[in-house]
């Protein structure tokens, strides 16, 4: 779990600007631009399959398609 300040750090959309590139908003206004290279499971999806995903608990991201839950901390290489 990311904590800063006290207030915990949450996933609140996600978008993909391109083939190979996920961008995690999260609800300190700050953007997580993740590299899909090591994700191949997420980088595989069509853009259909990729609108298919589910914020759990607020730290992890789950996709329809994928049997693989990738929590906050696993998508910004900590």
């Amino acid at each position: 779990m990311i904590i800063t300040s006290e207030k915990q750090i949450a996933i609140t959309n996600v978008d993909f600007i391109a083939k190979n590139l996920m961008i995690i908003h999260l609800n300190n206004d700050r953007i997580l631009f993740v590299p899909l290279d090591n994700f191949i499971e997420i980088l595989e999806l069509n853009d259909s399959q990729r609108k298919d995903f589910e914020v759990i608990d607020n730290q992890n991201l789950s996709f329809l398609n994928i049997s693989e839950i990738y929590s906050l901390q696993d998508l910004a290489g900590f």
